[in-house]
């Protein structure tokens, strides 16, 4: 069982909002909780919502995200266009690309997202163990004018692998670790936490547990809807069916924290979903436990002494 598979994050972090801007980097520079650099496009500044830069007036912004996935396991999905349909994505073009001499691809998409249409060109390439994908987005209608200054601005992309980075680096939030549940592997702005910090999790009877912010900010009229709403649609889960939801309270944030369950999609075995959305204006943090049927009652205890560990860092 995974959480996460590859071309999920199209989907999962494929869109940004924007608020206040920080002070720009210097050309070049690595992006925080990254071992990637890049020139970005200009006017785009460091994003504090994940790692990469954005323009707000533009609705524009360059993501960076590392997977534990080999480059050939990771590209395989973005060039296939009926795979991509099923997550609402065109596929507009794909051309394999040579990257400081090392292997690449890079394609271009479209997607709509909250009404609006946007391209996005992502760059991915990797090597046998780990790999890397590159999302620049930005409006279908500002195609002309940024279209090939994104596109420039990601091909300028060096990736450090030995550069040792904190997964928690850069982040604004923390979780405390319990029993065997252990801070694998940084995803993006997503922190998975897995029995023993193996990740991927390969027994579906073991316990994963994620945390991260939303990359969007948007108006949420009914939150205890829109919380609902994301658990029906956890990855890799069929059938879920919600059996408690509750407001709750953590670190002087509101939200709710919803129980549910469902089938593995590939086992069709019984599994348990626990979640907590807590809302912070337009943005919101988002706790996630999956976990199958058999083991529920100990590791829901455990999801919910982590969910209360939940801070925000001080800026």
């Amino acid at each position: 069982m995974v959480i996460l598979k590859v071309p999920l994050l199209i989907t999962l972090l494929a869109f940004t909002g924007f608020s206040q801007a920080q002070e720009p980097k210097k050309q070049g520079e690595t992006i925080i909780g990254t071992k990637v650099s890049l020139k970005p496009p200009e006017g785009f500044t460091p994003s504090p919502q994940f790692p990469g830069y954005w323009l707000e007036s533009l609705s524009s912004s360059i993501m960076v995200t590392e997977f534990p996935n080999p480059f050939a396991e990771a590209s395989a999905g973005f060039s296939n266009s009926s795979e991509l349909m099923k997550r609402g994505v065109s596929l507009l073009n794909a051309q394999e690309v040579k990257l400081n001499g090392q292997s690449g691809l890079l394609v271009k998409v479209k997607q709509n997202a909250f009404g609006t249409e946007y391209l996005k060109w992502l760059l991915i390439f990797g090597d046998e163990k780990e790999s890397v994908m590159i999302a620049a987005t930005f409006p279908k209608e500002l195609d002309g004018d940024l279209s090939e200054k994104m596109k420039a601005s990601i091909l300028t992309a060096t990736w450090d692998r030995k550069k040792d980075v904190s997964p928690t680096e850069g982040l604004n939030f923390r979780v405390d670790e319990k029993g065997e549940l252990k801070l694998a592997k940084r995803i993006a702005n997503l922190l998975a936490f897995s029995k023993r910090g193996i990740f991927p999790s390969k027994d579906v009877d073991d316990p994963v547990f994620i945390v991260g912010q939303s990359v969007s900010k948007m108006e949420i009229g009914n939150p205890e809807g829109f919380a609902k709403a994301r658990i029906l649609q956890t990855a890799e889960i069929k059938d879920v069916e919600i059996e408690q939801s509750n407001k709750v309270t953590i670190d002087h944030l509101n939200g709710y924290e919803i129980v549910a369950k469902g089938k593995d999609k590939a086992s069709a075995r019984p599994m348990v979903v626990y979640q907590v959305m807590l809302f912070d204006g337009q943005s919101y943090f988002l706790m996630q436990g999956l976990i199958s049927d058999r083991n529920r009652q100990l590791n829901l205890e455990l999801f919910k002494e982590m969910a209360r560990t939940f801070h925000r860092k001080k800026s």
